[in-house]
């Protein structure tokens, strides 16, 4: 009987307070009170920007061809330049299956290999290229004997041989036996197999006066030969080596190719076609780069937004150069660094506050409510600097009155 009545005093204390009234139930389901919403106070400058990669390359650039050898493959046995080094007329730049490959100015690249006695403008172009080196080349458009021993000279300076190769017959008639002259009144003549009369410079050398006969043979005429594959052509040089080909690369069209600088180092941002509407020349901008460093600039020429050509769409990025005050470092060549421009400047470094949480009153004046550590507001008279998305740049007037950290009411 009391283990009874104790569960029944349990239960019905149990279901009293597990029992709402409807009053209940609708107080429960209401919102709770409105409680005030505060934002903090931050401190920097309000301005619209715009990010974007930017490339640093050399003021002009270009990208030579390296022709292929007469070889099965062409494979780079060695790099005589590396990237980032100044690269000169007559250098090796590299080495193409034990051959040199020779940095050369000129206004197209060679078609052929020039062969010692070759004419055209080619040729020309070879002997402008080696007298500008300082070897003498004789008269132009002819691959003549003085253009011959310039190559030679060209060759053994860099440390190896010129590549030569026996005139054909039509080219060489003096090759094979060569007929002896008739002998003139009073001049001895002694056949083959016959010994000399008379004194002797020596056994089996005619006496002074005294002609041989039968037949000489002469030495094969050697043509000097250059390569078309051993010359690259640029425009001017000395150049910055961008990139070349590595050790063992075996060339091909798509990877046969150096890539040359020259002139200051720039930088030129990428930017959506979209945005250029909104660029302007001079904004503001800054580049991070690779090792933290942050150099200001400023946009240069906007350039014209592109259209399609043919049956290309329009690129949808553009290059935009960029000014920067001070030189920027070898160190940053080739490498794609963070740019931030700024679009629109509203104010500098200052404090920052949501547009919604400046009042203004009648009289004209601007106020802010700063929350105190006991939780009520106090209000701050405020001199706005400007606005821009939802966010306002304010100064308090009393100095001190209002500090980054600070968190105001948002109405």
């Amino acid at each position: 009987m009391t283990v009874l009545l104790v569960g029944g005093l349990v239960g019905g204390w149990f279901a009293a307070a597990s029992f709402q009234s409807s009053v209940q139930v609708a107080a429960n389901a209401a919102p709770p009170p409105p409680g005030d919403i505060v934002a903090e106070v931050t401190f920097g400058a309000l301005s619209e920007q715009i990010t974007a990669r930017s490339d640093v390359v050399r003021e002009s650039a270009a990208s030579v061809q390296v022709a292929a050898g007469s070889g099965d493959q062409s494979v780079v046995t060695a790099v005589g330049v590396s990237a980032g080094s100044e690269l000169r007329a007559g250098a090796v730049v590299l080495e193409v299956s034990g051959r040199p490959v020779i940095a050369t100015t000129g206004a197209f690249p060679y078609y052929r290999d020039l062969v010692e006695g070759a004419t055209g403008p080619d040729v020309e172009q070879l002997q402008r290229f080696l007298r500008d080196l300082g070897y003498r080349v004789g008269g132009l458009g002819e691959f003549g004997p003085q253009t011959a021993q310039a190559v030679r000279r060209l060759y053994r300076d860099i440390g190896y041989e010129p590549t030569t190769r026996e005139a054909p017959p039509e080219e060489n008639p003096d090759q094979g036996a060569q007929p002896a002259p008739e002998p003139a009144s009073g001049d001895v003549t002694v056949s083959d197999g016959a010994a000399p009369q008379g004194d002797t410079p020596g056994a089996g050398t005619p006496a002074s006066g005294a002609t041989m006969t039968g037949a000489t043979p002469s030495a094969p005429v050697e043509l000097v030969v250059v390569p078309r594959g051993e010359l690259v052509v640029t425009g001017s040089l000395p150049a910055v080596v961008g990139a070349t080909p590595n050790v063992g690369d075996v060339l091909t069209a798509e990877n046969a190719t150096i890539t040359l600088g020259q002139g200051a180092i720039v930088a030129q941002a990428k930017v959506a076609v979209s945005v250029l509407p909104v660029l302007g020349e001079g904004m503001t901008a800054t580049l991070t780069g690779p090792d933290g460093t942050v150099l200001e600039a400023t946009l240069g020429a906007i350039p014209a937004p592109p259209t399609a050509t043919g049956d290309e769409a329009a690129p949808v990025e553009v290059g935009v150069p960029l000014v920067t005050a001070q030189p920027i470092d070898g160190a940053w060549l080739g490498a794609n660094v963070l740019t931030t421009i700024t679009v629109t400047a509203v104010a500098g470094e200052a404090l920052r506050v949501p547009a919604r949480a400046v009042a203004v009153h009648s009289d004209g004046t601007a106020v802010v409510q700063r929350r105190e550590s006991d939780g009520s507001f106090r209000e701050v008279e405020v001199r706005e600097l400007g606005r821009l998305g939802g966010t306002s740049a304010v100064e308090p007037v009393a100095a001190g009155a209002l500090s980054a950290g600070d968190e105001v009411k948002v109405e």
